[in-house]
């Protein structure tokens, strides 16, 4: 019996890898529905491909049938998830997903953007769906495993697709709505108090415009020095009300970015560097998916003799025609999230329904009913949302005109219809130049508004009259200090003559790379190692500030200690928890008799709040009503003993969907976890499920030396060696840049479309 169950599982085991190899990509290449040329694809030994074609449009038609070669299930989900269309393929435990997506409205609008887009637009995203489809129609039965699993055939994709996967990363960067909620509950503590939790402004700002004089003060000094003394909790607790409305959920969208992290990018000049060149470094930041967010690309436009006139190279996102961040031959791109409040709530009656019907697997369809206000979807009963993102003439992506900018003006004429969520844009180019700008909407609020809270809907002077001018954008040319650097940092000073309404991050991650690129004669090594950087310098302080409240013996340990989040750190570690435990203790002081928890407060950049209070006096701490400082933060902290390392608890834990409740699924397909380096206010920015989604270097004094790194790799499919062959790379580094060039040997014979 037990020599039949072994048999039996051997089996068993091969039915599964015959099955799995079956589903991987092959060399086919069929006929693609508007090819008018000539393409051919070659890979490196990475499975990273460049695109060889006369004209973008061909490009971009091979760029989808690639992207569905790999990623096919990825796109499905995506289209599906921004749609509320998921309990389709996993019945009703999708519902609550699915009936929050609906209350957006994504597909309706993702249609509406489709007409009213540019005609050239429309053309590349329809370019990007004939390659797909060719892809999805040439393969029946073998477009992945996961397909196979759910018994699924994909729908042809079209460019609505397309607005679908933009929105969704729309949804990623700039859904805070609850966030206006939350300062609702908050508006009862005294002003001083609220302010001092809620910062806006930081000692610490690392700005990119300067702040106009006078200089706005702090947020965090409100409270230390003008509290009141013994001020005391709001006459009326500040309840928080249930956030949850027909299940529309609290939490952001899964892959959304945690309050005090989000991207890093940077540029020096040449004027220090090395070799007189600038580099630009990127490292967005975004929740760890399998497979990964980025999809990496090289495209080569060459003349009627091959040779090559044009060529770009970075990646590109699954689902939307072209690249984001990228390098041509004339300038590259990084960007960071810019944070801006395109959201705001109305208090309002409803004044409609919209009715949605949603598809589930095993069950009957359920018929939701979408409330209507006069400024958008009802996401609570009387509370009506407006947001750019629903608004169709919003959702532009001209990827071609910014792809094939030669120079500062043209990439800002590209810039300027790109009216996404809002981006900081680094730029650097063969010329030398450096430069910075800001891309996307700001709604125009009334006077006395800053989307902070819910308005009254009922009064026309809280409406929006329209967005700023592209024209007014802020924007810097080749600064005089020769560095610029965005890490989701208040980097908008007052100086521009704009209120910039955003969700700052810590200015910690932009203190320290501004820290590490001071010096001369930088060259991509240092920049490389700058993105791996792990040293914490809010934690730092925090311990040298709580040394004398700790137990001695952890106090001793901590002597001379640099802040550096390694795996095997146990000091980081304990760190980490004097850390949280002080933040929570302040929080919990100053929330005191207000009914609101300190774990609310998670919307918020806690580093200032926190550092603020470690630096003010005792005496502050008694006036501002929070009670004796080191009875406080002592009881908070003194229990902290050095227990295990930071990588036991900072482990990798990158999940496929059909992977997440574990068990033989997960085995399957779940790449293995790896202890990390890094934390979330570290450069290096690495917890389990968000950290650096990729990792860009380029230095003009070698173009060719380009180089890119992804968490796992270019191939979506179980069974891939490209599925995670960067990995090891990406958790170890790569500082000569030898392993990781974008632009790498081509390995084996071309794939080659024919018109």
């Amino acid at each position: 019996m037990a020599v039949f169950l072994v048999v039996l599982l051997l089996a068993a085991v091969v039915v599964v890898v015959v099955d799995v190899r079956g589903q991987l990509p092959d060399r086919s290449t069929p006929r693609i529905p508007g090819l008018r040329s000539r393409v051919e694809v070659r890979f490196d030994a990475r499975g990273i491909p460049t695109v060889r074609a006369r004209a973008l449009g061909d490009a971009l038609r091979v760029q989808g049938y690639l992207q569905a070669r790999e990623r096919l299930f990825q796109m499905e989900l995506a289209r599906r998830v921004a749609g509320g269309e998921l309990s389709e393929l996993v019945g009703a435990v999708a519902l609550p997903l699915d009936r929050r997506q609906r209350v957006y409205g994504f597909a309706g609008v993702a249609e509406a953007a489709v007409r009213l887009a540019p005609e050239d637009q429309r053309a590349d995203a329809q370019a990007l769906a004939d390659g797909i489809n060719a892809f999805i129609s040439t393969r029946p039965g073998r477009w992945g495993v996961e397909f196979q699993l759910l018994g699924l055939h994909p729908r042809p994709w079209t460019p609505a697709d397309s607005v679908r996967v933009l929105l969704l990363m729309h949804q990623q960067l700039s859904e805070t709505w609850q966030r206006d909620l939350l300062n609702e509950s908050l508006a009862a503590l005294p002003p001083a108090r609220r302010q001092f939790l809620t910062p806006e402004v930081s000692t610490d700002d690392v700005l990119i415009l300067p702040d106009a004089e006078p200089r706005p003060a702090p947020s965090t000094s409100a409270l230390l020095t003008r509290g009141a003394p013994g001020a005391g909790p709001a006459t009326r607790p500040a309840t928080l009300e249930p956030l949850e409305l027909l299940g529309v959920p609290f939490e952001p969208l899964p892959g959304g970015a945690p309050p005090d992290v989000g991207s890093n990018a940077w540029v020096v000049s040449g004027a220090h560097t090395a070799r007189g060149k600038p580099i630009l470094a990127n490292d967005p930041h975004l929740g760890f998916d399998t497979p990964g967010t980025w999809y990496p690309l090289r495209i080569e436009l060459t003349d009627e003799g091959g040779a090559v006139r044009r060529w770009i190279q970075g990646v590109s996102l699954p689902g939307i025609p072209g690249l984001v961040i990228f390098q041509n031959d004339r300038l590259a791109i990084g960007f960071t999230n810019t944070g801006t409040d395109v959201q705001d709530l109305y208090r309002e009656p409803e004044v409609g329904q919209r009715v949605e019907t949603i598809q589930v697997k095993g069950a009957p369809a359920e018929r939701f009913s979408v409330s209507l206000g006069r400024h958008g979807p009802m996401v609570r009963p009387g509370v009506a949302l407006a947001w750019a993102a629903l608004d169709p003439a919003t959702l532009r992506a001209p990827v071609s005109s910014m792809m094939l900018a030669t120079d500062w003006a043209s990439v800002n004429a590209a810039a300027d219809g790109f009216l996404g969520p809002g981006q900081n844009v680094l730029y650097a180019d063969v010329d030398g130049h450096i430069g910075w700008r800001v891309t996307g909407v700001l709604p125009l609020r009334g006077p006395a508004d800053d989307g902070r809270v819910p308005l009254d809907g009922s009064s026309p002077g809280h409406d929006w009259s329209g967005y700023l001018a592209q024209s007014r954008m802020p924007r810097v040319l080749d600064p005089a200090s020769g560095r610029i650097v965005s890490a989701n940092q208040r980097g908008i000073g007052t100086s521009s003559g704009l209120r910039w309404p955003s969700t700052w991050a810590s200015p910690t991650r932009a203190r320290r790379i501004t820290e590490l690129v001071a010096g001369e004669g930088i060259d991509a090594r240092q920049v490389r190692a700058t993105q791996l950087d792990t040293v914490g310098i809010v934690h730092r302080e925090v311990v040298e500030r709580l040394a004398p409240l700790l137990r001695p013996e952890v106090a001793r340990a901590f002597a001379g200690w640099d802040g550096r989040a390694e795996a095997g750190s146990r000091l980081f570690r304990a760190a980490e928890e004097i850390r949280r435990r002080a933040y929570e203790a302040i929080a919990a002081a100053a929330l005191k008799g207000s009914g609101i928890g300190p774990t609310e407060l998670r919307w918020y950049n806690s580093d200032p709040t926190l550092l603020a209070a470690l630096r003010a006096s005792p005496e502050s701490w008694r006036k501002a009503g929070l009670g004796d400082r080191d009875a406080v933060l002592g009881a908070a902290v003194r229990e902290v003993v050095l227990d295990g390392t930071w990588g036991e608890h900072n482990r990798l834990e990158v999940r496929h969907p059909f992977g997440r409740g574990g068990g033989p699924l997960g085995w399957v397909f779940n790449p293995p976890e790896s202890p990390l380096a890094g934390c979330d206010r570290c450069v290096r920015v690495a917890t389990p499920e968000f950290g650096q989604s990729m990792r860009f270097v380029v230095d003009f004094s070698d173009p060719d030396a380009t180089t890119l790194v992804l968490p796992l790799g270019a191939s979506g499919h179980v069974g891939s060696r490209h599925r995670t062959d960067q990995q090891r790379d990406w958790l170890q580094g790569d500082l000569d840049g030898a392993r990781t060039l974008l632009h790498a040997p081509a390995v084996g014979p071309p794939l080659v479309f024919e018109p």
